[in-house]
C-alpha cells in the first residue's frame, strides 16, 4: 500500500484488518481444526481485488527492457528491435526477473500458459529462428541454471490476448475468422431454435 502512495491512517488500519486471521473447513457437520492465515485477504471480501492489484503493482518495476500491459492477473510484455537475438537476450532477462519476483511475492507463475509471438512485417519472407526463451523454475535459479531441464516458452503464430486474436503480421485474419465462426454458430443455433418453435 505504501508503494501505491497510501499512508496514515489507512495503512495501519488495513494492516490490523489483515492480522490474526484464521480459517477452518466444514464438511457435512464436521469442522477441521483452525489454521492461522499468514498471508492474503479474507476470501470474498470487497477489498480482495484491490489488494491483489496493489500486490501485483510492483511487478512492472522489475521489467528493465519490456513494456508491461496488465489486466488483472494477465501480463503482456512487449519489446521491439531490429536485432532479434539481442532482443531475445533482453526479454530473457525480464522473464527471469518476473519469475524471481513471482517466487518472492508468493505468486505461482504458469509457464505453460506463457507464449511468445514475434510480430513482423508480412513482407519479410523469412525470419531468423530466435534463441529460445525459458521461464526457469526457481529451483533452476538456485542451481545457477546448471543441468537446466526447464522447457522453452512456446513460440506461436497467433495468440489470444483478452479475447483478441493477434497474429505474427497484425493482419487480423485470425481474429476476423474467429468472430465469423462464433457468429455462424449463433446464427445456426438461432435458426434451429426458430424452426423448433
Amino acid at each position: 500500500m505504501a508503494e501505491c502512495g497510501l499512508g496514515q491512517p489507512l495503512n495501519p488500519w488495513f494492516s490490523d484488518y489483515l492480522r490474526a486471521r484464521s480459517y477452518r473447513v466444514k464438511v457435512g457437520d464436521t469442522f477441521s481444526e483452525e489454521k492461522q492465515v499468514n498471508c492474503g485477504v479474507a476470501q470474498g471480501s470487497g477489498c480482495e481485488p484491490v489488494c491483489y492489484l496493489m500486490h501485483l503493482n510492483s511487478l512492472c518495476g522489475v521489467l528493465r527492457h519490456c513494456s508491461a500491459h496488465m489486466f488483472a492477473d494477465d501480463l503482456c510484455t512487449l519489446s521491439a528491435s531490429t536485432d532479434l537475438a539481442e532482443m531475445c537476450r533482453r526479454v530473457q532477462e525480464d522473464v527471469d526477473a518476473v519469475v524471481k519476483w513471482s517466487h518472492d511475492n508468493g505468486i505461482l507463475l504458469n509457464a505453460d500458459k506463457t507464449k511468445m509471438i514475434i510480430i513482423h512485417s508480412p513482407y519479410l519472407r523469412t525470419i531468423d529462428n530466435p534463441p529460445p526463451l525459458i521461464a526457469h523454475s526457481f529451483d533452476c535459479f538456485h542451481n545457477n541454471k546448471i543441468n537446466c531441464t526447464c522447457n522453452p516458452i512456446e513460440k506461436v503464430n497467433c495468440v489470444n490476448y483478452l479475447g483478441v486474436k493477434i497474429d505474427t503480421s497484425f493482419s487480423w485474419d485470425s481474429h476476423i475468422e474467429y468472430v465469423c465462426r462464433k457468429l455462424r454458430i449463433l446464427l445456426e443455433n438461432g435458426f434451429q431454435n426458430k424452426l423448433r418453435s
